[in-house]
């Protein structure tokens, strides 16, 4: 039997979505060629593979929904039908999809379907709006009549925002964004978003709206940036927690391609994040990874700075957890001076930031050698970061006292002096241990200016020790002591 009469067969039987879901488990699969035949049987008007997705029963089993989506998604684009059997199948589709799976492998099939000359317009036709995705199929066909004629797509998007409410005119605004494909198409969507948000104050408008002005204007190669500043801030004023994670998305994907101005403004919307947003920080944390990835590091550290220290309780630093990755791992010598200047800042938030990833970091303590000489601290500084260090290091004492040896390498006699005591105590008198051998071994390097400070640190745990054996170890700390020397 051919495949072909295999396919037919199926057809004939009404298992042909059993036969999809299957087919792929056969050690003579050739996936390209069933799906070429049976697009062809389709189009040639002898079978309806849109009438079989009716028999797509939902029984839970996640390969079988994978296989039968994958096809109708690899087939929907070549497949001729009416407008109305087309929406009815996309529907069931998307339905079996459920709320975790959404429907996101029909959409861009479904949108190319779009392509085809009427069919955007004939879909639309259709939706009376009572369901909740039907905002969700306009906007799909929008995106498609604008592949065959931008500029019309375009303005059928904008009288749809000028002359409609509710679903039609934010599913113009969502769509919006993709619409405009050239700099001047762009630069004519971004003036006329911008009259219509002149007196709009509704957080679910003023969403889709920043990220549209923003998309509109990173694609179109910086279009129309005084329109776009304007809505941006219009969006900043009024809006609320949608325009914040809209804003936030925006960043993330298109921070690289936007004018200076305008990527300050969302800086700006950035550092109003609130720590209990989380997906409004989630999106933040992409554009930080992306920042940290690239050369604007320094840009990142700023922005997750001033949300720390705003948002102490609702925010971490593991908030962030793209950004703290790169940070200790492409950026490992710029945390050593972060880490200075967040101790030096006195503010808790960064304090504890600093304390977190020096804990976050696994296997071999966190040795930080940071070069404290371009920071031009005096004594007072210096002895400051000490206490920092040895306050919020304290259960990671190597880290701790690594920071102590920068200290010790500046030359700045008063800050050696309390660096060495720190380290004496409470560092050694805490942990002569594990810190005690790392130190032993610190102290061998002759050419290291904090060596004959760690080694005379080394050598007051000595004489504590003697002390403490010469009234013979009554306390129970003496005995901890003498069970680790």
């Amino acid at each position: 039997m051919t495949l072909e009469d295999e396919i037919i067969q199926a057809l004939d039987a009404g298992r042909w979505l059993d036969f999809v879901s299957g087919y792929n488990l056969r050690d003579d699969a050739d996936e390209a060629s069933m799906r070429a035949l049976a697009i062809g049987l389709h189009n040639s008007g002898r079978f309806d593979l849109l009438t079989a997705v009716d028999g797509f029963d939902g029984d839970g089993d996640s390969f079988r929904f994978y296989e039968i989506q994958q096809f109708y998604s690899d087939a929907l684009p070549q497949l001729a039908a009416e407008p109305e059997a087309m929406l009815k199948a996309v529907r069931r589709l998307v339905e079996e999809g459920g709320p975790n799976r959404d429907g996101a492998l029909i959409a861009l099939p479904f949108r190319d379907w779009c392509k085809g000359t009427g069919r955007a317009t004939a879909i639309a036709a259709l939706l009376d709006f009572s369901a909740p995705r039907d905002g969700w199929y306009l906007r799909l066909a929008l995106e498609g009549a604008s592949t065959n004629d931008p500029e019309g797509a375009l303005e059928w998007a904008l009288a749809l925002i000028a002359d409609n409410l509710g679903p039609q005119r934010i599913a113009a605004f969502e769509a919006l964004g993709s619409l405009g494909p050239t700099p001047a198409l762009a630069t004519h969507a971004i003036a006329a978003l911008g009259d219509q948000l002149e007196h709009e104050a509704d957080d679910q408008i003023l969403g889709p709206s920043i990220y549209a002005a923003i998309e509109l204007h990173g694609r179109g190669e910086q279009a129309n940036p005084a329109d776009t500043a304007k809505i941006v801030a219009i969006a900043a004023t009024r809006g609320g927690t949608e325009m914040r994670r809209r804003a936030m998305q925006a960043l993330w994907f298109q921070w690289k391609g936007i004018s200076p101005a305008i990527l300050d403004q969302l800086i700006g919307i950035a550092e109003t994040l609130e720590g209990s947003d989380t997906i409004a920080v989630d999106h933040l944390d992409h554009a930080l990874y992306q920042m940290t990835s690239g050369e604007d590091v320094e840009r990142a550290i700023a922005i997750v700075r001033t949300l720390l220290s705003a948002n102490r309780g609702t925010l971490t630093i593991h908030s962030f957890d793209s950004f703290e990755h790169q940070l200790l791992t492409k950026h490992r010598a710029r945390f050593d001076t972060l880490a200075v200047e967040w101790f030096v800042s006195g503010d808790r938030a960064l304090g504890e930031a600093v304390m977190a990833l020096v804990r976050k970091v696994h296997g071999a303590p966190m040795v930080l050698r940071p070069d404290l000489t371009p920071f031009g601290y005096g004594p007072t500084e210096l002895i400051f970061l000490a206490r920092k260090a040895v306050g919020y290091l304290f259960t990671t004492p190597i880290s701790a006292a690594s920071l102590l040896m920068a200290i010790m390498r500046t030359g700045v006699s008063d800050a050696i002096k309390g660096a060495t005591e720190l380290l004496f105590d409470p560092l050694l008198v805490n942990y002569s241990g594990e810190l005690g051998e790392h130190l032993r071994e610190a102290a061998k390097d002759i050419n290291d200016p904090a060596s004959p400070h760690v080694a005379a640190a080394l050598q007051q745990l000595e004489i504590y020790l003697d002390g403490l054996r010469a009234v013979g170890f009554g306390s129970r700390q003496s005995r901890r002591l003498q069970r680790q020397a």
